[in-house]
């Protein structure tokens, strides 16, 4: 009876090992593909965190995982995602009124005259993941990276440091 409840311990200790240990390397990750906006980019896709109600679709505390792709499949009608410039490079999610292929790019007018232009496009196609986004949140801020990261760690240094005095102090005694 007390080697199972020590092996079912042992296996729930190192499942839950593994599962910090991932979300540790994902927070990391989220953090280091950071853009100027504190957004987090992974190739062609952002992770938007919801920070107010802009759309009647998604609400507060909802991570967007928005692609972007060349444009071409965006028409008259849909709903984009971009930076807006003009008021600090925000994310801002808007109706398209207009398409325009200029080049090789095209360029999205959203409301009655405003530009979007490709540099500025994040995506149309979403994938909402409701709630997730306040989590996320407060992992990326500083206090979740130093409560999830850096204590965890200062700790376990602590504890090497620990035991390398004491086997330092067992040798010291057996000479």
């Amino acid at each position: 009876m007390k080697n199972t409840v020590k092996s079912i311990l042992k296996v729930l200790l190192i499942i839950f090992l593994v599962l910090y240990l991932g979300l540790e390397i994902f927070v990391t990750a989220c953090l280091l593909n950071f853009n100027d906006q504190r957004i987090t980019v992974f190739g062609k896709k952002s992770l938007i965190i919801v920070d107010d109600d802009f759309s009647k679709d998604y609400k507060k505390g909802d991570l967007l995982v928005v692609t972007k792709d060349d444009g071409s499949k965006v028409r008259t009608g849909d709903y984009i995602f971009f930076y807006n410039p003009g008021d600090n490079y925000v994310i801002n999610y808007a109706e398209v009124s207009n398409v325009m292929r200029t080049n090789e790019y095209y360029t999205f007018v959203v409301g009655n005259d405003y530009n979007v232009y490709y540099d500025y496009f994040v995506g149309k196609s979403v994938k909402n993941y409701s709630g997730i986004g306040k989590i996320l949140k407060v992992l990326e801020s500083k206090f979740g990276f130093l409560t999830l990261i850096i204590f965890p760690t200062m700790v376990a240094i602590v504890f090497e440091i620990y035991a390398i005095i004491i086997e330092i102090v067992e040798l010291k005694k057996e000479a």
